[in-house]
This record gives C-alpha cells, structure tokens and sequence, in this order.
C-alpha cells in the first residue's frame, strides 16, 4: 500500500510520504464534481466528497486540507469573482482540517489501527464524514446570509431533511466502503473502484440531461399545441357573432360527441379527439357570409353551394395546426351520408370514417332540437324518432342507438344541449391537448354530391 500505516496526528511531514495519493485523490474528486448530476432542485449526485474522506482518515491534516485546497481551486474557475473562489476554497480547506481533527481524536481516544478494518475505524470515518458535512453546510449558510440576507436558520430548516442528509448518506454509507477498500488494498483499488462508479455517473447524466430535454420539449409542444387550439376557438367565437346559433350548437355536439364515444368504449384520447372534432366542425362557416348564416327563410342553389363548403374549409384551417390532422379529417366528412347524399365527397358507407359518422349524428341531433329562424325546435323524442328512421339510410344505425341510450336517462338540460356553454367544453380540450391519434377508417371513393336538409 502506498498510505503510512501510522497517520501522523498535525500539520507535519504527512504530505511529503503520501504525495502520489494526495494527487490521485484529488484528480477522483476533481473528476467527480466535474460529473456531478442534479436529480433534483435540491439534490445532486455526486462521488466527490469521498477522496476527501479516504485522505481525512488516512493521509492526516496536511494532506486532506490540499487535497481540499486543490479540489476547492478547480471548482472556482468558473467564477468570476475572485471573492468567492476564495470562501469556496477556504470552506473546504476548513471543514476538512476540522474533520481530521475531529478523526485524530477518535483515533488517538480509542487506538484505532490505520491498516486493519474494523468497526471503530469506520465509526470514526463517519463521524468525520458528519463533521465535513455539517461545516460545509453552515459555512455555506453563514454565506447565504452575508451575501444575499438569506436567514441561517431557514437555510437549515429547508435544506436538513434534504441536501444534507443525502450527502451524508452518500458520503457516510459509501464512504466507509470505499475506506475499508483502502485500507485493505490501497490507492489502486480505490481507482479501479471509480471507474465503474464514474461509468455509472455519466450514464446517470445522460438519462437526467435526455429526461430534462424531453420535458422541455414537452413543455413547448403543448404550449404550441393550445397555442393553436386558442387559435381556431377565437375563430369560432368570432363566427358566433356573426351567427350565435354557432357556439351552443358546437358546445352541444362536443359534449355528445365526448359521452358518446366514452359509451362506446373508446379510450380517452379517442374521445377527447372527437370532442376537439365536435367543438370546431362549423370552424369553416367564418367565411360564408352574414347574410346567408342570418337569412331566416329557405336558401337558394347558390347560397347552398356555401353551406356545402365549410367542412372542406374547416378541415383546411385545421390541417394547418400542428397535431389536428386526425381533428381535421373527422371534421372534412362530418356531413357525409351512407347513401352518398351527403358533401362535400359523396361518400358512401364504410368509406365514412367511424368518428365523422357519430359527430354527423350529434351535429344532426342537436340541429333538430335547437330553434332555428325558419323552422320550430323537435322534441328529443321527435328528434330520436326521425334519427331512427334515418338509420342505416343516411346515419350510421349504431351511433343513433349510442345517443339514444346516453339521452334515455339524462335531464331536459342535456337532452337540448343547455347543460353545457362553448367555454366550458373548450376548458375540458385544453386539459388534453396531446393527441395521439385516433383509428380512422381509411378514407376512399371521393365524388361531389348534394346537401342533406336535415343536418345544421
């Protein structure tokens, strides 16, 4: 081994005998600081206090406190005040001059051999590991308050059940393996030791660092995402001025849409999809003019020939905003029809993706029940039995079925779709912005066809 069996107890020719130690510890502290990892805000992994207790209990005062000298320097050198690279540096060499005392003592007190194992030699390089811990940390406190006027005490009482009782853990636990290590082998051992220990460190960096990317990725992408859903809601509420029909009816649907999807077993990005769908299918209608959305009477072929666009138009405003692709698709053929009757494709039967057949079922269902300048209100039961004869005609038979059975035990609020508001169903879409897709049928057989009456 290359440490002296009988440590000296001061400041005297200890440093000389055991300079090759000295500087190897110092280079596995440097290299440990160096590949500190913060898991935590108030929490860093780090193995770098360790070669400062091997030198602590085993290379005496001189030496731990260059150890710590030059541990202390390197540390400072990316600072740019010359004050602070010197309380740091002067920290270390203080807590590890007191800690070797503190290990002197216990020594000398109990006789504990430097070149054998044993329990006492370990209880003392604990104590002496405490003692470092402590200091460091009240002299970083007592820092805190001169410089920025933190208080001493609430240093303490926040950082205790954390940071200094993981370090200690760290440094008390390991650290009296890593001792008994070199008291038994010596110096080699130590670094063989390291290297796996420091393979394991930067490994840990890696996961930490790709960890906090991904979160900050994450963090953006759903800023853009609600971003752009506050985007097409804006012009939703901006059409409902122009028509203030718009707004409850697009409420309504969404929440129809949501329940009726949860009824049948969809996951909750699947419903929540539908929802969006639900909530932004009369998207496209901004650009059709006043005077056909407030007209109170009958529309001629041409005014029809607007009303036929807005899927098409809604679905393009929407294939423009990241992530709504799916939410643009359900809202493009929303008005299709079984028979080819609907627009602005004519496509027929299974051609229809599943979630365009609810939402047109929904958007059909509402529009019966909701008072329009040209025709009454039906009843939901008037409505559920013209839906019925629809069925398997024009609208899918089993999403009729899944509405009826959803309104059979609700109340008159529900039923005519004032149990919701548009602010409120867009609150619920903000809470799920993360789409992840939803199984849509494959999308075939595009041809023009004419417009269904029934639907709003």
């Amino acid at each position: 081994m290359v440490f002296v069996a009988a440590r000296g107890s001061g400041l005297g020719p200890d440093l000389s005998g055991n300079a090759v130690d000295v500087l190897i510890l110092a280079l596995i502290a440097i290299i440990a600081d160096e590949m500190a990892v913060e898991v935590h805000e108030r929490f860093t992994v780090t193995a770098g206090n360790l070669p400062l207790l091997l030198a602590i209990m085993f290379l005496g005062q001189l030496p731990a406190m260059t150890v710590a000298a030059i541990v202390g320097l390197w540390g400072g050198w990316r600072e740019t005040s010359r004050a602070v690279v010197a309380f740091n540096c002067a920290t270390f060499v203080i807590c590890a001059f007191l800690a070797s005392a503190a290990f002197s003592f216990l020594q000398s007190r109990f006789s504990i051999p430097l070149d054998t194992v044993s329990l006492s030699l370990l209880m003392a390089g604990a104590v002496a590991a405490a003692v470092y811990e402590a200091l460091n940390y009240l002299l970083t406190s007592v820092a805190g308050y001169v410089k920025y006027g933190m208080s001493v005490a609430t240093y303490w009482r926040e950082g205790m059940p954390g940071q200094l009782i993981q370090s200690l853990a760290v440094v008390g636990g390991l650290g009296v393996v890593v001792a008994a290590l070199y008291a038994t082998a010596g110096i080699t051992a130590v670094v063989l030791l390291f290297i796996p220990l420091f393979a394991s460190q930067y490994m840990l960096k890696l996961l930490v660092r790709e960890r906090a990317h991904v979160a900050k990725q994450t963090e953006l992408t759903d800023k853009y995402l609600e971003m752009n859903l506050g985007l097409a809601v804006a012009m939703v509420v901006l059409l409902d001025s122009k028509d203030q029909y718009t707004a409850d009816h697009s409420a309504a649907v969404a929440m129809y849409c949501r329940d009726m999807a949860l009824s049948a077993g969809m996951d909750e990005s699947e419903a929540e999809e539908i929802h969006l769908a639900g909530l932004l299918h009369d998207l496209g209608k901004v650009g059709t003019p006043d005077a056909i959305l407030r007209k109170d009477s009958s529309l001629d072929d041409e005014e029809w020939e607007f009303i036929r666009q807005h899927p098409e138009k809604g679905a393009e405003v929407l294939s423009h905003l990241a992530a709504y692709q799916n939410v643009a698709d359900i809202v493009r053929y929303h008005h299709e029809r079984l028979d080819g009757s609907g627009y602005p494709a004519g496509l027929t039967g299974e051609s229809i993706p599943q979630a365009s057949k609810m939402l047109a079922v929904a958007d059909t269902y509402h529009a019966m029940t909701s008072d329009r300048p040209y025709r009454r209100a039906l009843s939901s039961f008037e409505a559920l039995k013209e839906l019925r004869t629809m069925a398997g005609v024009s609208l899918d038979a089993r999403w009729v079925e899944v509405l009826a059975g959803i309104l059979r035990d609700k109340d008159l609020a529900y039923r005519d779709g004032s149990a919701t508001d548009f602010m409120d169903e867009y609150e619920r879409g903000r809470l799920n912005l993360r789409l992840r897709g939803g199984a849509l049928a494959d999308i075939s057989g595009l041809s023009r066809a004419r417009q269904d009456p029934a639907a709003g």
